[in-house]
């Protein structure tokens, strides 16, 4: 018995020893990179750092992944969490590989992100493309799509299946591009934007908009098949359309908008139709789920009284 006793308590406290260890090490950037264990093959492109936690966005150049590690611990008697969520992407990430040693120059305030070469905060957030940049742009321009999504906290890649029991809802999320938390309110629309446009036959060229002018380009596969032209004033109209949907009272008490995922799209009814949908809790982590119950999800679509042209292409038929 003395024996058994004796091992238990070798083992108590050397677990108790390791999870110090492991709590000391997520109170920096380094630490936390270490505990990640992300290997050299993977370029580190963005960190975001809150209370108790640290996530670790990569891209695999060889295998065109992109990966967001999790890392974090509450308490020092507890047990480390450790999570990680890969997509593919036809996007080419490597312009945004930052140099590891800015891990050392981590504010000491939370919220933080280091994005593109740059730590920000709530005092110092990112400036993200505005809408106004986005219409201009795409005035009278042919395109198959037009995505905008908000991030509150977290990095998020990949999508967030909608489930109660057996019966699945839908899903939310940015698919295969980066989603940067934006330290901001989605009332200030701070958007990273998403641009699919026909590049012929069954491709597409994807272009996402990020805050300091930087834009991330790449072709992949077609996601919404019909191409179309639309005028500025009409695209303007729906996108006013959305954000009101977006900022109306919701049934739910005390929802917010931690993660938005919104659309533009035209098919051959030649009518603009947008779809919105957002996340209405949040919880650390979240981001890395692959499910979270349908109740947690709140969507809205609807039509914009304007035209389209559609443009047809080989893959619009039909």
């Amino acid at each position: 018995m003395r024996s058994f006793l004796a091992f238990l308590l070798v083992f108590l406290l050397s677990f108790l020893a390791y999870n110090a260890y492991t709590y000391h090490q997520l109170s920096s950037a380094e630490g936390a990179y270490k505990l990640a264990g992300i290997p050299s093959s993977e370029k580190l492109i963005a960190v975001y750092h809150d209370e108790n936690f640290w996530q670790f966005a990569t891209y695999n150049p060889k295998a065109r992944e992109l990966k967001v590690y999790y890392v974090g611990q509450d308490f020092p008697l507890l047990f480390r969490i450790k999570k990680t969520k890969t997509v593919k992407t036809p996007l080419n990430y490597s312009p945004l590989a930052l140099d590891l040693k800015l891990l050392e120059k981590a504010p000491k305030e939370t919220p933080a992100l280091l994005f593109a070469g740059k730590w920000y905060t709530k005092e110092n957030p990112p400036e993200f493309p505005t809408v106004e940049q986005i219409l201009q742009q795409y005035n009278n321009k042919t395109m198959r799509r037009l995505s905008a999504y908000y991030a509150e906290k977290e990095l998020w890649i990949g999508a967030i299946t909608m489930q109660t029991g057996d019966a699945i809802y839908g899903g939310i999320g940015p698919g295969r591009i980066l989603v940067i938390p934006s330290l901001k309110s989605y009332m200030e629309k701070p958007f990273v934007w998403r641009v699919e446009i026909p590049a012929g036959g069954d491709k597409s060229q994807h272009i996402v908009y990020y805050p300091d002018g930087i834009t991330i380009k790449g072709y992949g596969e077609v996601v919404l098949p019909k191409a179309f032209v639309i005028e500025k004033w009409v695209l303007e109209k729906s996108l006013n359309a959305t954000l009101k949907a977006l900022a109306k009272p919701t049934p739910i008490s005390g929802s917010a908008r931690s993660f938005v995922d919104l659309t533009i799209s035209c098919w051959d009814s030649n009518s603009i139709e947008w779809s919105i949908m957002y996340i209405t809790r949040y919880w650390p982590g979240i981001s890395m789920q692959n499910k979270i119950p349908e109740g947690y999800v709140l969507s809205d679509y609807g039509q914009t009284s304007g035209k389209c042209q559609i443009i047809r292409t080989a893959n619009s038929q039909g």
